[in-house]
């Protein structure tokens, strides 16, 4: 990742704690609770999740699940992320496209 797209994902990583901390404090908002919600229900069921992480050093299709230990046609690397946090950026999405774009402003 270059450092350009480091700091462009610096609101992300922030906004991510900051709704954590949120809903762990029970001031956050419950609509937002609900899609939070949805995205840690599809992570965990995701083969790609390692304890609280996004596996960065496994590959994994999309379509059928598969995963893999190095690259190949078609598959998508985990991400790396810490997934509590991940999963309450608004505007994070999952490298496999399972989630994301709920928030997008229209």
């Amino acid at each position: 990742m270059n450092l350009k797209n480091l700091f462009g994902k610096r609101n992300e990583i922030i906004g991510g704690h900051f709704n954590e901390l949120r809903s762990k404090l029970g001031v956050a908002d419950q609509n937002e609770e609900a899609i939070f919600s949805l995205r840690e229900e599809i992570c965990n069921a995701c083969p790609l999740k390692n304890g609280n992480n996004c596996n960065a050093v496994k590959w994994m299709d999309p379509n059928t699940l598969d995963v893999a230990d190095g690259p190949k046609d078609g598959y998508i690397r985990g991400c790396g992320c810490r997934l509590s946090a991940k999963q309450r950026s608004k505007y994070s999405l999952c490298p496999a496209g399972f989630w994301g774009g709920e928030f997008d402003q229209k």
